[in-house]
């Protein structure tokens, strides 16, 4: 009985079901992935080279590879290199090998020029899609930089709201279509720690210049005290919710920093795709979190006088925060669909490696990046962050807040 009972208790061992990394669900027609455990083991996952491929930049000598705002880069088919530099108001090209080709922009109003150059982008065949956020119109040029057409971004009709809606800043290129993100102030004007105002995404057909709504989603939390003359107050409101943004090829994300959770958007009617989402609580932001947070926010100052220390700090202990930090900080997508999400950090703090998701939504890993890097945000200026299927492409900075522009190499 003894050897029978050894037996079958191998066997059972034997057909215990493998692991389950992924949830698979469906709510009103749409897919549902729940993540509950990464696929890659120990040692399995995709790494990134610590050195670059490609570098571009100098603090000194010939102008052409000096930066003064870069605020994205993007990699042809050919492995050209074309950098949007807000501060110089134009869009330059370097070889694969980082070496300087063309150049062309200048600030202004005109056709081909920029007065607040915020993004670049690339359609099929290499062509160029420039946003401008001040003058609200895209361009499109050649790979060679020649203009092609200019198009005034304007609001989709019958969505114009009561006290305005704007468009603000491009999220990226999705199947064609350019995504713009408007700033809704909506028809009722909120107060005290709210969300708002709202955020709507709008594509634009590159084509025909025509405007569709996709969604509307709750902005960045603040305090919003509205005064007797009908202006307003739009104060901070520390680790506030916000939503975020991620595009490429025929994928646009959507995430609301407050939850693991990212939403698959139609670019052509803002129907809900797929959900990815994975059980993760927030933590609580504690007195000594807080002040790790207001040591990065010091650190970010050069030679700043005590005074000048002890006010900063007074001004942020006395502003509102939240009970809890948020989860995620952006949402990313790379050339093959996969979803790369960075969770929370705070100001000063290592920012930690993205946790990368397949198409389908299950959870591949953890993927570092090198140090210095910058993670794009939408909702703060910070360089566009563009990742091929197997290389990233963004600005690094040094000590000195230097930028250069850096291809480093995707190991699979």
């Amino acid at each position: 009985m003894r050897c029978l009972t050894i037996l079958l208790t191998a066997a059972a061992c034997d057909t215990a079901p493998a692991p389950q990394h992924t949830i698979h669900a469906d709510s009103a027609g749409i897919p549902i992935v729940t993540a509950v455990a990464p696929q890659w083991a120990p040692g399995e996952g995709w790494t990134v080279d610590p050195e670059p491929l490609v570098e571009i930049g100098a603090v000194t000598g010939a102008p052409e590879y000096q930066f003064s705002e870069v605020v994205a880069a993007v990699r042809l088919s050919n492995g050209d290199i074309v950098v949007a530099d807000r501060g110089a108001s134009e869009l330059r090209s370097y070889d694969s090998a980082g070496i300087f080709q063309w150049r062309t922009g200048r600030f202004g109003e005109g056709p081909g020029e920029f007065e607040s150059l915020g993004f670049v982008g690339t359609m099929v065949g290499d062509s160029l899609v420039s946003y401008d956020s001040s003058l609200m119109r895209a361009q499109v040029f050649d790979s060679r930089g020649r203009l092609v057409r200019t198009m005034r971004v304007s609001t989709p009709p019958g969505e114009a709201t009561r006290l305005g809606s704007v468009s603000d800043k491009a999220v990226g290129i999705v199947s064609g279509l350019l995504i713009v993100r408007y700033i809704d102030l909506g028809e009722t004007m909120e107060t005290g720690i709210v969300r708002w105002p709202n955020e709507r995404l709008v594509s634009i057909d590159l084509g025909t210049g025509e405007t569709t709504s996709l969604l509307v989603v709750p902005g960045h939390e603040a305090v919003v005290e509205w005064r007797e003359d009908g202006g307003y107050r739009h104060g901070r409101y520390t680790f506030s919710r916000m939503p975020e943004y991620g595009s490429a090829g025929d994928r646009l994300a959507v995430i609301d920093t407050e939850a693991y959770l990212v939403r698959i958007v139609s670019p052509v009617d803002g129907s809900i795709e797929r959900i990815v989402r994975r059980e993760m609580e927030p933590r609580e932001a504690t007195d000594a979190i807080f002040e790790a947070h207001l040591d990065g926010i010091i650190g970010m100052f050069d030679d700043l006088p005590a005074e000048g220390e002890r006010q900063v700090r007074q001004a942020w202990r006395d502003t509102p925060r939240a009970p809890f930090l948020p989860v995620l900080r952006s949402v990313h997508v790379d050339a093959a669909s996969n979803l790369w999400l960075a969770p929370y950090h705070i100001v000063g703090a290592n920012p930690p490696a993205f946790e990368v998701h397949a198409p389908d939504g299950a959870w591949l890993g953890s993927v570092s990046v090198p140090p210095g890097l910058q993670r794009a945000f939408i909702q703060y200026q910070t360089p566009y962050m563009e990742t091929g299927e197997d290389y990233i492409l963004g600005v690094w900075a040094d000590d000195l807040d230097v930028q250069y522009v850096r291809m480093y190499r995707i190991n699979k």
